[in-house]
């Protein structure tokens, strides 16, 4: 029953109404007997910093920032955690007061999945990542983090972050790569990949993630039809809500619980 003392924390972004972080949070909270309840909250991107203020004043358990919100959150919070002063992104609000806590739960959230899902801790991976935005450069940190061997960026424009390599070198380098994970957005109807990827290029022990969900997702019924292990996004999603429920509340996150509401 929500009451007069229900915490109330939010995932906020532009669009928002797709998210199924309320669904996690909540079922979380329920396994937890936990006073509080998860909504999404659309925000345009000049609203953020009224919107994050706002939650401040409210007395707001925690946040969620998903797109475009994740890099304009860094200048408006008062410290960051090491994570996400590295990414240049923020995914997770703390508010302590009326003081704005950045975290960026995307990077660690990304080596718990693949620790769950495919048994790989990401300590000396040899990763090829397609694509140099906000997700590559969270993944990168993580595995960066984790102990990976060598950390590869294939994208068609380059960053400021990273040393990027071209497509046309894709072939190539997928055969001395154990770990691929798209980064792009090509899976959601945006720019299609430059070039294939070579699946049938990557060697046998190798795995293949997506960071997409709820989708059909061509890269990996190739991999796994190669018979390679493959992963969406939607481990992902879960354990970076899982370490923002931590944050926010004090308690170990209920997955198996946010695994089912998903």
């Amino acid at each position: 029953m929500i009451g007069g003392a229900t915490r109330v924390a939010a995932v906020i972004g532009w669009p928002v109404e797709h998210s199924l972080s309320p669904a996690l949070h909540n079922a979380a909270f329920a396994a937890l007997g936990i006073d509080a309840v998860f909504v999404a909250l659309p925000v345009a991107p000049g609203e953020l910093a009224a919107a994050m203020g706002g939650m401040a004043a409210l007395g707001f358990l925690g946040a969620s920032l998903t797109v475009p919100h994740k890099q304009a959150a860094v200048l408006l919070c008062d410290s960051l955690d090491p994570a996400a002063e590295a990414v240049g992104a923020v995914n997770c609000v703390a508010f302590a007061g009326d003081t704005l806590v950045g975290h960026n739960t995307d990077a660690a959230g990304f080596i718990d999945a693949l620790a769950s899902h495919l048994g790989r801790d990401g300590r000396g991976a040899r990763a090829l990542l397609l694509g140099a935005g906000g997700a590559a450069r969270a993944v990168a940190h993580g595995l960066g983090a984790a102990g990976a061997a060598a950390v590869t960026v294939v994208a068609r424009r380059p960053a400021d972050w990273c040393q990027v390599r071209a497509w046309s070198e894709l072939a190539g380098l997928a055969a001395d790569c154990d770990l691929l994970v798209d980064c792009t957005s090509a899976a959601l109807g945006g720019e299609p990949y430059p070039a294939p990827v070579p699946i049938a290029k990557l060697p046998a022990g190798a795995a293949v993630v997506s960071l997409m969900y709820g989708r059909p997702l061509p890269l990996l019924e190739a991999a796994r039809a190669r018979g390679l292990a493959a992963m969406d996004g939607a481990g992902m999603l879960v354990h970076q809500g899982a370490r923002a429920f931590t944050i926010w509340t004090g308690r170990e996150a209920p997955i198996a619980a946010m695994r089912a509401a998903f």
